[in-house]
């Protein structure tokens, strides 16, 4: 069947959207906690890594036909994101990451999986993933195994030219050996509505990272991020890729747990003080941005925080700490 031949590019770069939400933390309020710059430049390249992945994955239209095939879904924006993964799971686990981007899964398919408009997004079904479907192991014991549902629907319609709803419910991927395993499991929704004045997308996730069933760090963020172009309108029939413009993105961030020399549990309100600029010829970087700033404050402590600032598309933001109420030198 043709959509569960797409939908193993989906399965095989499932660890590619995780990524998205691979590299925070899920805490509460931490009013009273500091920041060094190590932590900020941390926690910072994480939460810009995540912002950029966002914005990036849906400036493209790509409607190529055929269920997952192309745009937000398509193997190779997959394929980028993945390589994060290589940063987060123990080197030993790679050829169980290789395995996973080249296998294939068949999972269980119900609802409406047509493509009706031919723009790459079923009309509206859930995926199933079970160790019967989408698991594969080696002769010397190494292996990978996704569990859980991803639901996705089209939202075109009316005033929206182009949208998508997704939703993954307790989704698991699983990488192994014999002896150890490590993985990161993922709930949440992501949607994006595109009108000829604006693009809306938002995000609501939670995530675990963890080695041998021990969470090693996590992360909760709740945000949304508002298109507005430059000059004209947006035109997805025409267009293959938005116009230049800027993003607006407000939202909370959270980060607990260990990643390199950083241990901490924080949360964060997230604003654009100077709106994220996209410009086409940031197509395909990362950062997809060339001006603006994210401003991240300590919940409860608007004192205290990191800024993250775009010179220029794929250059990594430079990111400062500010604490108002440190004592003057």
């Amino acid at each position: 069947m043709q959509q569960v031949r797409n939908l193993r590019s989906l399965a095989a770069g499932l660890a590619g959207m995780l990524v998205l939400a691979a590299c925070g933390g899920d805490s509460g309020p931490s009013g009273t906690s500091t920041l060094s710059q190590l932590q900020a430049d941390t926690v910072g390249a994480a939460a810009a890594g995540q912002i950029g992945d966002l914005a990036g994955g849906i400036t493209s239209f790509d409607f190529t036909g055929g269920t997952l095939g192309g745009g937000f879904f398509s193997r190779a924006a997959l394929r980028e994101r993945m390589s994060t993964l290589q940063h987060v799971v123990p080197s030993r686990y790679l050829p169980q990451l290789a395995m996973l981007r080249a296998g294939s899964c068949d999972p269980a398919v119900v609802g409406d999986s047509t493509d009706t408009d031919g723009d790459g997004i079923v009309n509206n079904a859930t995926y199933t993933f079970t160790p019967a479907n989408c698991f594969y192991q080696d002769s010397l014991g190494n292996g990978f195994a996704v569990t859980g549902s991803v639901s996705v629907e089209d939202t075109d319609g009316g005033t929206t030219l182009f949208g998508f709803g997704i939703d993954f419910n307790h989704l698991k991927v699983l990488l192994y050996n014999d002896s150890a395993s490590a993985g990161i499991d993922w709930d949440g929704t992501d949607d994006a509505t595109v009108t000829s004045a604006n693009l809306t997308t938002n995000q609501a996730f939670r995530s675990r990272v963890f080695v041998n069933n021990q969470p090693i760090y996590a992360t909760r963020y709740h945000w949304g991020l508002t298109f507005v172009p430059d000059t004209g309108t947006i035109d997805p029939a025409t267009q293959q890729i938005l116009p230049d413009g800027t993003f607006d993105l407000a939202g909370t961030f959270g980060w607990s747990g260990q990643s390199d020399q950083v241990t901490g549990d924080w949360t964060f309100n997230i604003t654009t003080p100077t709106l994220l600029h996209w410009s086409i010829s940031c197509a395909g970087d990362e950062p997809p941005f060339d001006a603006g700033q994210i401003r991240a404050t300590i919940n409860g402590r608007s004192s205290i925080g990191f800024t993250a600032d775009y010179t220029a598309c794929d250059t990594p933001p430079i990111i400062n700490t500010f604490d108002t109420n440190a004592p003057a030198n």
